[in-house]
């Protein structure tokens, strides 16, 4: 019987050797990236798509061995380039905000430079509001506006309807009634004014999925599932974050706010495909991008976020920078091994760069 590590030996020695050539990769690094039972990616690797939690209830502790990682602080997150937070400025955010609007600006004002740019859009309008009328909270704030934000999101909504109806025009009679079903529905529940019925974007996004097998166009359904993505969500759309957060508590809308930008722990390879609690096999990323991610192939992410290949080599020049300067004691392997896992976690498209680390004293 062949071992498993003799199977994967031909694509072990082709990466290895371009991370050799590349990076001066060390044996043991080497060896630990290429364990198929690790982090090696096979070819029959498939997208695993699991429900994704609410933003609000992710997790930044807990994770085995992450410490080391967790260290590094107020660096970039690798895939969207923004600084972020740690737990402890989480946590402060949580202990200091006040009954009011205006108690509450006062702690996040701090935390500002942090936001991501949604959250930073709502949190100006949310000090222009308050200076109106001071004696609101945050929610009462947003239920003030709820109104004409809820206006603009239907808008867009539609508009993004009108997109798939027309692109669908291109098909035969049958096949347009298939997807115009879909539409009208949506459409429904876009216009519906009962508050016990809400528009559910993944829904719509899963309902245009499940044509792929009865549309004859693939490249046409492909067009249109692009379309239906771009769905306005809270994290990319003022409109969508203020009709979502009017009805949620003072508290929870302040540390929203905030909360996209704290450092999680990423699984390079997502543990639904048997990534390991391993600091070979972690990133410290901001929550927004960690929770967007899910279980997506790392090298289908890239695709999707063609700015994280700049970004992550920041990232890694940042931890390269931190480790010289003496932070991550005991952990100097970690760029090496890390960008290996890289490597073959996105198919090469991720080729990170450790040179300016120092040796090991």
């Amino acid at each position: 019987m062949i071992s498993p590590i003799g199977v994967f030996e031909p694509l072990k020695l082709g990466v290895i050797n371009k991370l050799k050539r590349n990076n001066q990769v060390s044996s043991s690094a080497s060896l630990f990236a290429t364990r198929p039972d690790t982090f090696e990616k096979s070819s029959a690797q498939k997208k695993v798509d699991l429900p994704q939690t609410d933003i609000l209830s992710l997790s930044f502790t807990g994770l085995k061995n992450a410490e080391p990682v967790r260290s590094l602080g107020h660096i970039i997150c690798p895939c969207c380039g923004v600084e972020m937070m740690t737990q402890k400025d989480m946590n402060d955010v949580s202990r200091h905000l006040g009954q009011t609007a205006q108690q509450s600006i006062k702690t996040l004002n701090n935390y500002e430079k942090y936001m991501h740019p949604v959250e930073k859009e709502c949190f100006e309008n949310l000090k222009t509001w308050s200076e109106e009328q001071p004696e609101l909270n945050f929610q009462q704030l947003l239920e003030a506006h709820k109104a004409p934000e809820l206006e603009k999101l239907q808008k867009k909504q539609n508009t993004i309807l009108d997109k798939v109806d027309e692109l669908s025009s291109n098909l035969p009679q049958n096949e347009q009634e298939l997807v115009k079903n879909v539409t009208k529905t949506t459409r429904e529940l876009v216009s519906s004014t009962d508050k016990q019925i809400k528009f559910k974007r993944k829904t719509f996004i899963q309902n245009m999925e499940d044509l792929s097998e009865k549309i004859t166009n693939k490249d046409l359904h492909k067009q249109m599932m692009k379309e239906a993505k771009t769905m306005p969500t809270s994290q990319n759309d003022v409109s969508a974050f203020v009709v979502k957060y009017a009805d949620r508590k003072h508290n929870e809308i302040g540390e929203r706010l905030v909360k996209l930008s704290v450092g999680t722990i990423e699984h390079i390879k997502p543990q639904s495909e048997g990534g390991r609690d391993d600091v070979r096999n972690y990133l410290l990323e901001c929550g927004g991008c960690n929770h967007n991610r899910s279980s997506i192939p790392l090298g289908d992410w890239v695709d999707e976020h063609p700015e994280m290949i700049e970004n992550t080599q920041k990232y890694m020049d940042k931890v390269i920078e931190f480790i010289n300067n003496g932070g991550m004691k005991g952990f100097h392997f970690y760029p090496q091994a890390v960008a290996n896992t890289l490597f073959m976690q996105s198919d090469g498209k991720l080729d990170i760069k450790v040179n300016g680390l120092k040796p090991e004293e």
